[in-house]
């Protein structure tokens, strides 16, 4: 059982030994063994009154009956130093490590970074996401951005080395809607407007994207040899390297090394790659797009260029509604949803249908007229045996 004594009474080696009043204000200490008996190791902790001594001796002996007992310890370590241990020992892909390491080093280190982990609470998580908002980042952004943290979070509960997870009842700011506002998206001629407007050797990117689906990452990783008959086997992307430094070409998002998926070829993109292939030749490795020195062409170059673009038309798009133009036009004209989202390399379908699912054709008539040839089969047995 844990013991409360005041050492000023005591023990000789404290500086207010020997104390001879009663109520001294001096502090009082509370010693506990942990789990194990008599091998377990002795702890104290020390408070400024009797009551806050004992009232913590008989949380930790409730803990060690109940098989909740946390070292109070593990958790007295700075969240960058527990972080950065924590990202060593992961298998990230590229691409999330250099989200990762954004997120850490623009936003959670500067504000959090010197805490200790086992002192975070909600009210952190909450400071941290308004300062992140307070600085111009979207709803989408801060829980992006927040990810990092959120696992080594988790991570330090499951290991017991915090006992809550300071995201338990924290309030963030709201994601808006997944759905993606088709009317709001570019058109075909207006696609082709994009395109005519690019440097001649992305040109054919702006329609790959649209019609394949993909992401600016993937269509710049695309290589000949990627592309079949009928489809294209997408097996990579471009990405940025950890700190932004440099290009790397890394697994698919949401994907492990060799990961792939088959994209349907449409007749007229086929064509337009050997047309493309003949007149601006390959880069390294035989990649598709590639820059003036011959390397390969950054995300990063690519949007700002695209944007640029598109606001030279009088447009406000992105490169990614592209790619929401290849999966509205999909889905509107009846192809399946799992099928265009394997196509999109989404993590699962749920995914795709809280984007999309809105777009694909109304059913409503079809299912009046369905339960209606079912229903008329046995309503009329049905109205006989109620009269009976």
């Amino acid at each position: 059982m844990a013991s409360v004594i005041q050492k000023c009474k005591t023990d000789p080696a404290n500086r207010n030994h020997p104390c001879e009043k009663v109520r001294c204000g001096h502090s009082w200490t509370v010693r506990y063994r942990e789990p194990g008996g008599r091998s377990g190791r002795q702890r104290e902790k020390t408070f400024p009154t009797k009551k806050q001594a004992e009232d913590h001796g008989l949380k930790m002996e409730n803990d060690k009956r109940e098989g909740t007992y946390l070292d109070p310890k593990r958790g007295a370590v700075p969240l960058k130093v527990y972080a950065e241990k924590w990202v060593a020992r992961q298998h990230l892909a590229v691409g999330t490590e250099g989200v990762y390491d954004r997120a850490f080093r623009l936003h959670i280190f500067p504000a959090l970074g010197h805490r200790l982990l086992s002192t975070l609470r909600p009210e952190d998580i909450e400071t941290l996401a308004r300062e992140m908002t307070a600085a111009g980042l979207t709803a989408n952004s801060v829980d992006a951005y927040m990810t990092p943290l959120r696992s080594v979070c988790k991570a330090a509960v499951n290991n017991g080395d915090i006992g809550r997870n300071p995201f338990t009842g924290a309030k963030l700011p709201k994601r808006p809607s997944k759905a993606v506002d088709d009317k709001r998206l570019p058109n075909g001629q207006q696609i082709q407007d994009i395109a005519d407007e690019f440097r001649r050797e992305l040109a054919l990117s702006v329609w790959l994207m649209a019609g394949l689906g993909l992401r600016t990452g993937e269509v710049l990783g695309l290589r000949v040899g990627d592309f079949g008959e009928d489809r294209v086997r997408v097996r990579r992307q471009i990405t940025r390297g950890k700190g932004g430094r440099g290009l790397l070409v890394g697994p698919l998002k949401h994907r492990r090394e060799g990961d792939w998926r088959d994209v349907p070829l449409p007749t007229n993109l086929r064509e337009a790659v050997a047309e493309h292939v003949a007149t601006h030749g390959t880069g390294p490795d035989g990649a598709l797009f590639q820059t003036g020195n011959g390397n390969h062409v950054a995300t990063s170059d690519f949007a700002t260029h695209f944007r640029k673009v598109a606001k030279l038309l009088g447009y406000s798009w992105s490169p990614h509604d592209l790619r929401h133009w290849f999966a509205s036009t999909a889905l509107s004209s009846g192809l399946p949803l799992l099928d265009v989202s394997r196509w999109l390399g989404h993590r699962n379908i749920s995914e795709t249908a809280d984007t999309y699912g809105h777009l694909t054709p109304d059913s409503t008539g079809r299912a009046i007229r369905v339960m209606d040839g079912a229903i008329a089969q046995h309503r009329a047995g049905l109205v006989l045996d109620v009269a009976a």
